[in-house]
């Protein structure tokens, strides 16, 4: 073994936590642009609010059936 001895592993725990991070947050922004439309703010606006496009936007509310 070398004097590095847990690197790697320690590596991939971060790399995990990071990604159940940004699954987190993915969840959050998807309520969230779903609670907007909701509340009456309109698809162009969610979109450029949040960076993503009105394809994105609409994806999200047709999983939640806000079509």
């Amino acid at each position: 073994m070398t004097g590095d001895e847990g690197v790697l592993e320690q590596a991939v725990a971060e790399l995990r936590t990071a990604e159940a991070a940004v699954i987190e947050a993915r969840r959050k922004v998807t309520a969230t642009i779903i609670a907007q439309r909701r509340a009456g703010m309109p698809v162009p606006e969610i979109a450029e609010r949040t960076g993503r496009t009105l394809i994105d936007i609409r994806n999200v509310l047709n999983v939640a059936g806000l079509t």
